[in-house]
């Protein structure tokens, strides 16, 4: 990758990533929400797990992911997703004014403007690598999920470890384009993907976003604009490397901002 090329990543990287002490206080905010949780009864404890937790965490969209695991014996265990998300929600508008259903979590804003995602989970016991998995609501609200959130906590770390840097800052540029795009694919399989498509050794990061967009698995059930931007994504970071290994740097950098947006292309003045 040529120096243009590096600069113009490494600077929109450092724009959009968090930094040392932006991550400490949000686990922080995180840690101290989550001890006004478990003095509710029918909490038994909570958890922080996402993004934070694992680095990948990017300005002005992440937030913080908090497992509220419920009492076993409780009044709130449900048999519809529905109901369990309904009643937390009632639970936590005791403790904090700024309360709302999103997806599968209830979301909290603080007036900083900090985001907490509260996840009601039912613990189901450990799976065959000894990680603690849990029950949740579906995005959907209409089912239930397995979750492992140190199964994949312990995944992006591992990968890591082998692969450097730059994979956490592959998935970083994944979960921007993705936000900025309507998110078409969820900030956890984003995570997934990139672990999957990279098993030992990542390449440059332009050719390492060519080989996520082609790894990147359409589900059935998505809908029609989400395919379409799937495949957009795809096609662009195509030609933008295309344009790379041919030398037209200039090209490369729109095409690039393309993907990711003003930002990318007016980092480096």
């Amino acid at each position: 990758m040529t120096t243009q090329i590096t600069d113009q990543f490494e600077a929109f990287l450092q724009r959009i990533t968090l930094s040392d002490a932006e991550r400490v206080n949000a686990l922080e905010q995180g840690r101290r929400l989550s001890r006004r949780i478990e003095q509710q009864p029918e909490v038994r404890e909570c958890l922080i797990t996402g993004s934070m937790v694992r680095s990948t965490a990017i300005r002005k969209f992440s937030d913080v992911d908090i497992v509220a695991v419920i009492e076993p014996d409780g009044r709130i265990i449900q048999s519809e997703p529905t109901k369990l998300i309904s009643s937390l929600t009632e639970i936590l508008r005791k403790i904090e004014p700024n309360v709302q259903v999103s997806e599968n979590a209830i979301r909290i804003t603080h007036a900083d403007g900090r985001v907490f995602d509260v996840l009601a989970a039912i613990h189901l016991g450990a799976n065959s690598t000894g990680d603690d998995v849990y029950q949740i609501p579906s995005t959907n609200r209409k089912g239930w999920e397995s979750y492992a959130p140190e199964e994949q906590n312990r995944r992006i770390r591992e990968a890591s470890e082998l692969l450097g840097g730059d994979f956490k800052k592959l998935i970083r540029l994944c979960k921007w384009w993705s936000k900025t795009h309507g998110q078409p694919i969820p900030s956890y399989e984003i995570e997934l993907t990139a672990y999957e498509a990279f098993p030992e050794k990542i390449p440059e990061l332009p050719k390492a976003l060519v080989d996520f967009s082609s790894s990147i698995k359409i589900a059935a059930n998505s809908t029609p604009l989400s395919k379409s931007t799937l495949l957009e994504f795809k096609r662009l970071a195509q030609d933008a490397y295309s344009k790379q290994v041919s030398g037209d740097y200039k090209k490369t950098i729109e095409l690039w901002g393309k993907v990711f947006g003003d930002e990318f292309t007016t980092v480096i003045v």
